[in-house]
């Protein structure tokens, strides 16, 4: 359905109407899932123990955010015709532009939520509107416990809506720690006592609850009901997340001056170190700042990730459009106490670009501790124009990732299959490197989405009708024609 034929919702409500039938679609999966395992494990179950350790899983939406069962069933019909998901953001956009404030994609927007929180607000929000879901929430909370409630505890959402244990984890892990639905005090988890965390009931601050269901929601009551929340103390938490990095040079498809280049500031790095070891002198300069520009998904953070392995040390990164600029000072004191080897600063035109919320003598402070330690600080932007002459002189070198070219393409399709999944014969690499010019971040999510669908219809490989249908719902083409007869040349 093209964008300006897309009917916009006429009211709030009629949105959260739209947005509850997605969410009884799922629910009605997911409880016909759990009665099919639950028949199935009580058929063969003989003991306890084997129920015990027997479960249902798990991520029962697709790849594009509908019920899963459904689109598998009929790949050639979700080909066809834009999903459920799909219309409902085609419809919020055409609202938007009419003017029509729709109170939960506002919030989403401004907060910049994920997929699952935004999911899980509405899970949360469902029974304060309809009993009926309560009833449906205690079906589905697995664990055996007294626990009577009518909302959804986090496990339950985490299962329904994470497809693997990467999402699990990420989706928990941002849950708990770095969430704005956290930093604004909007989510409560309740805990039972002497229950787990992923038992806790998920519930909604009544502030937020009561602008979800407004008849005319506005920008300014969300703004004033975020100002409200933010005046709340809360206990400071830092943003700044450390990995352990296991990418290696050899994994990174980057063009041969760019590699060199990242290597050569390694090896600066390491030879500041061995200086001092093996002849004792201290350069007054150790620490080395690069500017790495390029659009999402072109090897920035997994050019970091192989710095920090090369270095034997731990990155630590953070994403500066997740921090609100009053929590900027903490996070300078954060990187200033653990004085991070590797550290690498996602949307950093936030602090550098000429509309900063950052106070400039705090971030020349930032660049001369930085300067002066044994460091390597990048600063990933999506465009190096974006930041002022003002700042160029504290960069020592500004590094450029461009669009994989159809060569590097090719590489990125191959490899971006792990070897243990079974690949059918038919898939066209040239092809697609030829005709899909697509970032490797992209082609990476392709590829996971491609290996989930045909474990989800569990076929024994991965073939090119899977990677079509999966494009197919990306609204992404290619010449099936010329595919159809390669293959039939081929058999």
């Amino acid at each position: 359905m093209p964008l300006d034929s897309a009917d916009s919702f006429i009211d709030n409500w009629a949105y959260l109407k739209a947005e509850l039938q997605r969410i009884d679609r799922i629910l009605m999966l997911a409880i016909a899932r759990q009665k099919k395992e639950t028949k199935d494990v009580d058929r063969i179950a003989q003991s306890k123990a084997d129920r015990a350790t027997s479960h249902w899983w798990k991520g029962v939406v697709s790849l594009e955010g509908n019920a899963a069962y459904d689109e598998y069933r009929q790949p050639s019909q979700a080909a066809a015709k834009p999903s459920q998901q799909q219309q409902l953001e085609q419809r919020i956009r055409a609202s938007r532009q009419k003017g029509v404030v729709l109170a939960l994609p506002a919030l989403s927007d401004r907060l910049q939520l994920t997929s699952f929180e935004k999911n899980l607000v509405l899970m949360s929000l469902a029974p304060e509107l309809n009993r009926r879901y309560a009833k449906l929430y205690r079906f589905l909370r697995t664990e055996e416990t007294a626990v009577k409630t009518d909302l959804p505890s986090l496990d339950l959402v985490l299962r329904l809506f994470c497809r693997n244990d990467v999402e699990w984890r990420s989706a928990r892990n941002r849950l708990l720690e770095d969430s704005p639905l956290n930093r604004y005090q909007l989510l409560q988890l309740l805990p039972t006592p002497e229950e787990t965390l992923l038992n806790s009931s998920l519930k909604l601050e009544e502030t937020l609850l009561n602008y979800l269901v407004s008849e005319q929601p506005t920008l300014e009551a969300l703004e004033g009901l975020l100002n409200q929340r933010r005046s709340i103390p809360t206990a400071p938490s830092s943003y700044l997340k450390q990995t352990v990095a296991v990418v290696e040079w050899q994994d990174l498809i980057l063009p041969t001056p760019l590699l060199n280049t990242l290597q050569y500031s390694v090896q600066r790095l390491q030879g500041y170190t061995q200086v001092e070891k093996l002849w004792h002198f201290q350069p007054q300069s150790t620490g080395i700042v690069l500017l790495l520009s390029g659009s999402a998904g072109t090897g920035k953070t997994i050019a970091a990730q192989a710095i920090a392995h090369s270095l034997q040390t731990p990155l630590f990164q953070v994403n500066l459009a997740q921090v609100p600029s009053e929590n900027y000072p903490q996070l300078l004191q954060d990187i200033s106490t653990q004085a991070p080897i590797v550290l690498l600063l996602d949307a950093a035109q936030l602090w550098l670009g000429r509309s900063s919320k950052l106070d400039s003598a705090a971030l020349h402070q930032f660049f001369n501790q930085r300067h002066h330690q044994p460091a390597l600080t990048l600063l990933s932007v999506p465009l190096s124009c974006v930041i002022p002459a003002d700042w160029r002189s504290h960069i020592d070198q500004t590094l450029s990732f461009p669009l994989p070219s159809e060569r590097d393409r090719l590489q990125l399709w191959k490899r971006a299959f792990p070897p243990q999944v079974p690949i059918a014969t038919d898939i066209d690499w040239q092809t697609l490197a030829q005709q899909l010019s697509l970032t490797g971040g992209e082609i990476g999510a392709i590829a996971q989405d491609t290996i989930l669908y045909a474990a989800a219809i569990e076929s024994p490989k991965v073939s090119m009708e899977h990677l079509l249908s999966v494009l197919a719902q990306r609204g992404i083409a290619l010449k099936r024609k010329e595919l159809k007869a390669k293959s039939s040349a081929s058999d």
